[in-house]
């Protein structure tokens, strides 16, 4: 029997909250040093109202991190004074120093004890509706990972059964062949489960388990990395 067993990202394999705030303070300075001003005109407050607007006019940016990104740069570029052509190589520019930021994460303890172990068994492969980028250098666990199903990249999101089926049908398996391992009760609880596959709550602060509203509960959970080898042959018998 294939089986195939998909991670999410953020919050799973690493605290995603420390990255994004050094990115946010990497990309003030370097917006500053280059438009004196903007970071102070321009602070998250403002740009999260920026990107209302933005998803206003396009909705269907919203599973797309990096280009609402992107338009939020451009426009904020462009209220600032920026003509509309330096305006969109600068957002370019900004975007690919803040993507560079996106991907220096600190893996949580035994993450890679733990992928290295399940690679000799199984197929692994990533499903993310953030935009970090497992294959790249400062990630460092591309080795382990057959591919990656990212919302940025494929339009969709957790919790959409697409997403699933995306990543199952790329390692040509079935969907009750896919064991998912996330930490967010709706966009990897209930959306795997819905889809058909089995789910791995990744509990790690023991929060309180969460009511039936959305239709369905974990499969397993855990609160530690180190105990996915186990649980996962628990959920294959």
């Amino acid at each position: 029997m294939t089986v195939l067993i998909t991670f999410d990202l953020d919050n799973t394999l690493w605290d995603v909250s420390p990255v994004i705030t050094r990115a946010e303070y990497a990309m003030a300075a370097w917006f500053e040093v280059r438009f004196p001003g903007f970071s102070s005109a321009y602070s998250l407050s403002v740009q999260d109202e920026l990107k209302k607007k933005v998803l206003s006019v396009t909705p269907e940016l919203a599973p797309n991190l990096t280009q609402l990104r992107l338009a939020v740069y451009k426009l904020a570029l462009k209220q600032f004074g920026l003509p509309s052509e330096e305006a969109e190589s600068v957002a370019a520019a900004a975007l690919a120093h803040f993507c560079e930021w996106r991907q220096k994460v600190d893996l949580y303890p035994h993450a890679i004890d733990v992928l290295e172990a399940l690679s000799q068994e199984y197929s692994l492969a990533v499903i993310t509706n953030g935009n970090a980028d497992v294959f790249h250098p400062y990630v460092g666990l591309g080795q382990y990972f057959d591919f990656a199903v990212r919302a940025d990249q494929v339009g969709i999101a957790k919790p959409a059964v697409d997403v699933f089926s995306i990543a199952a049908k790329k390692a040509g398996v079935d969907l009750s062949e896919l064991v998912h391992v996330g930490d967010h009760p709706v966009d990897d609880v209930f959306g795997a489960s819905n889809a058909g596959a089995k789910s791995i709550w990744f509990n790690r602060h023991g929060a309180q388990h969460w009511g039936d509203e959305w239709g369905a509960r974990s499969h397993a959970e855990v609160h530690s990395l180190l105990e996915l080898p186990t649980v996962i042959r628990s959920l294959l018998r």
